[in-house]
């Protein structure tokens, strides 16, 4: 059997409140595993639901691997036990840590589970933050690459740089682009579709190759533009205006967006509270002073 993408750290977070009815799947020591960890570990991890979607009979194989790991994990933490290592100071000190991240993250998810928003909250934020979505001009291009080894030397890059020249007569005199991108492009990815490169807004690419095309005309081909892979011939289709795309082409970047600002709100009322319940205290050094924060 293949090898699954399994976090090895994931076994560490085991659920400790699982209901004395839940089928136990293996118990190694002090140590129980329940079958409805299994359960929330495969929903939570995206890989494993992708490889179920395509191939559904292998949930008992991935189930098995889960099992065979956490069994695995927990004999060597009894070994480590035995010999005292989670009595390390050091050790105690990355608990102490691992504890209050988790709990730390669990506390702010339960204070943010009930956030709800509304469509009108939605457009409201788009319309007042639609430069965040605009899209850059763009060019749709075709292009056939004439591959060059970064340690080629001198003599080499000339002879690529001169089949590039001959190609680009050929062009010039009429021949088909995409019949020639098929035939001597080195970019396996475009060159079945005759160099099609889709459209390429600003600042996507490398600013060599993005200076050279945007210079271009529609149906104008390009001298070869000398990038790190090599020399490039370039068409450009069609040029693509900037526009900023409607409020239903972008809704669920827009949800994600609104989404993560309510909760930094929520994060910075949180700690307001908190810092003056707990009065921390922070001590830096700074431009050779001893500078003491004392809560906000």
């Amino acid at each position: 059997m293949k090898k699954l993408p399994f976090i090895f750290a994931i076994f560490v977070f085991f659920s400790l409140n699982a209901l004395a009815e839940d089928k136990i799947l293996a118990e190694v020591g002090h140590y129980k595993l329940y079958e409805k960890d299994v359960e929330k570990m495969i929903e939570k991890d995206m890989q494993i639901q992708q490889l179920l979607k395509s191939k559904p009979e292998l949930k008992d194989e991935i189930v098995f691997a889960i099992v065979n790991r956490w069994v695995n994990l927990s004999l060597l933490a009894l070994a480590g036990k035995k010999e005292g290592i989670d009595k390390n100071p050091e050790i105690k000190k990355e608990l102490i840590e691992i504890e209050k991240n988790l709990i730390a993250r669990k506390y702010f998810e339960k204070k943010t589970a009930n956030l709800k928003i509304s469509e009108s909250q939605l457009k409201e934020y788009y319309n007042k933050n639609k430069e965040k979505y605009k899209e850059a001009e763009g060019r749709h291009v075709k292009h056939i690459l004439i591959y060059v080894p970064q340690d080629a030397d001198n003599a080499t890059k000339e002879k690529y740089l001169e089949k590039a020249k001959e190609i680009r007569e050929k062009l010039l005199k009429g021949a088909e682009f995409e019949e020639l991108a098929k035939k001597y492009s080195d970019d396996t990815g475009s060159k079945k579709k005759g160099g099609d490169l889709g459209i390429i807004r600003k600042g996507q690419t490398i600013p060599e190759f993005e200076k050279e095309i945007f210079k271009l005309k529609p149906g104008e081909i390009s001298k070869p533009i000398k990038s790190p892979y090599g020399y490039h011939l370039v068409k450009v289709e069609k040029i693509i205006p900037e526009r900023i795309p409607s409020f239903e082409e972008v809704k669920n970047l827009v949800k994600q967006d609104y989404m993560q600002k309510k909760r930094e709100e929520i994060m910075a009322q949180i700690l307001q509270k908190l810092y003056k319940e707990y009065q921390p205290k922070i001590y830096l050094k700074l431009n050779r002073k001893e500078i003491q924060n004392e809560g906000r």
